[in-house]
């Protein structure tokens, strides 16, 4: 969630306007093919109603065909010149016109007079339904003809009629324009979905493909690393991603430059203030009135232990200790051992025993609940060094604050998770997340009695994030304080 943010903030925006431009162009394109479906559906509906007008030019060619045959003329020069795409006429002396293997092909009766008495339909592929053209009253070819052309247009695949004329010889007629395989509503349906499909799959791909160095790019920033060495941020993919990539690196590097100037220069002023404290702490030995001795001695050793805390705040670097597999069970007992050693109220809550559901299966068995009883020590890769201050932190809060710290842990294969409850007043919900910055006190008075420096929760979440973790606070209903720290098992 965090990277898929910062990539949001971090796309560039000739990027932006990329992938704004691929998705305009596939638009477009599912446009254009809505477009080209809507028209070709337009074109067939108009020849389908139009076909009809194939009657009367087909009737008038058989009839001077036979009107040539009669006359002992040539039947060829008695074809007259027909539109190429409309219809097409062509004679045959010999015997039946063959059709190709995939044609089917059905006679068909006709009636009217000066013309033949059937006609041969021919369909390309798949089974030929009958074929019977209405005959009007009067018997008039030309409506005969006109209700067989349009049914040979409806089956939208390629036709041909062949007609056997008076002296054994055949006209096939075929017609470019209205006889021709044409695309279902259904076929049409699929392809323009098909297409915005496709469309929609290039789209995502394109918007990925630009975005993917992106998200590269976040991620590597939001990984962890060590705040004082910044590792190269990957320059693959655009120019511009290079470039952001770049002065990203830059930035941190000047970040961390000036962070760790910053800490040098605290902790050398932390470091050198000891030496007064000392001097200051040897004089106060010479005083002679011991109420004013004793108030002198207190102020140093609040200043002495204000100075420690700032010099642990500052010259403690998680990143530097080595990560190991730890006995997470065994570091957070023995801490609270140790503490219960001290006569602090601190209990601790050792992980529930592992349980299974068993199942029956082919080979027997019988199903049921196992518990596993032995000791859980929940291996996990940490420092253990900075994890046992920020637990040690959380623990001494809640037993100076909340009288008692009451520990427990459990965790499944991916995390660990810790509370630690207490008896306390708890925290205003309001300053929650101020509690958690360096030097913040929720007691205004700045009272060593009454609290520490306000570095300690700090110290607790850095070493939290350090380890990618999560801290969470909230007040119990009963009253007291509830922290939970969630740690994952693989750093």
């Amino acid at each position: 969630m965090a990277a898929g943010a910062l990539a949001d903030a971090l796309l560039p925006r000739r990027l932006r306007y990329r992938i704004a431009a691929v998705a305009a162009a596939v638009l477009l394109l599912v446009f254009a093919a809505m477009l080209a479906g809507a028209d070709h559906l337009g074109r067939r509906q108009a020849d389908l109603l139009t076909a009809d007008r194939l009657g009367p030019q087909i009737a008038r060619i058989l009839r001077d065909c036979e009107r040539a045959l009669a006359t002992g003329g040539p039947v060829v020069a008695a074809l007259p010149a027909t539109d190429g795409e409309a219809l097409q006429a062509r004679w045959q002396p010999g015997p039946e016109p063959g059709v190709p293997k995939r044609w089917r092909s059905l006679p068909v009766p006709l009636a009217g007079e000066g013309g033949p008495r059937s006609a041969l339909v021919a369909v390309d592929g798949g089974t030929v339904q009958g074929f019977t053209a209405p005959l009007p009253r009067d018997g008039d070819l030309e409506t005969g003809l006109a209700a067989l052309s349009t049914a040979l247009a409806r089956e939208l695949r390629p036709a041909r009629l062949m007609f056997e004329l008076s002296d054994g010889s055949w006209l096939e007629l075929s017609s470019p324009r209205y006889w021709r395989a044409r695309a279902t509503p259904v076929e049409i349906g699929l392809t323009v979905a098909a297409l915005m499909g496709a469309a929609l799959a290039l789209a995502l791909w394109s918007a990925g493909l630009l975005a993917r160095p992106v998200e590269r790019l976040a991620e590597a920033v939001a990984r962890s690393s060590d705040p004082l060495k910044p590792e190269p941020l990957p320059r693959q993919g655009p120019q511009e991603v290079a470039a952001l990539a770049d002065t990203m690196h830059q930035t941190r590097v000047a970040l961390c430059d000036m962070l760790e100037g910053r800490t040098r220069l605290l902790a050398a002023i932390s470091h050198d203030l000891r030496s007064p404290v000392t001097r200051l702490r040897l004089r106060t030995e010479f005083i002679d009135d011991e109420a004013l001795r004793a108030k002198f001695l207190s102020d140093l050793d609040d200043m002495q232990e204000m100075i420690t805390s700032i010099l642990d705040f500052l010259v403690e670097d998680v990143m530097r200790e080595e990560v190991e597999v730890v006995s997470f069970s065994s570091l957070l007992q023995s801490l609270c051992d140790d503490y219960a050693d001290m006569g602090m109220p601190v209990d601790f809550a050792a992980p529930a025993p592992l349980e299974f559901e068993t199942v029956r299966t082919v080979f027997g068995g019988a199903g049921g609940r196992v518990s596993f009883e032995q000791y859980r020590p929940l291996l996990l890769r940490g420092r253990p060094r900075s994890l046992r201050r920020a637990f040690a932190n959380l623990i001494e809060n809640a037993v100076k604050y909340g009288v008692w710290a009451a520990v427990s842990v459990h965790a499944d294969s991916h995390e660990v998770v810790v509370e630690i409850v207490d008896d306390g007043p708890g925290i205003p919900e309001d300053r929650m997340a101020d509690v958690m910055k360096p030097f913040v006190r929720l007691e205004p008075s700045r009272n060593r009695q009454t609290g520490g420096s306000g570095l300690g929760l700090a110290i607790v979440k850095s070493i939290i994030d350090a380890h990618q973790g999560r801290i969470e606070m909230s007040n119990c209903l009963r009253g007291g304080l509830r922290v939970r720290v969630t740690l994952p098992r693989l750093l």
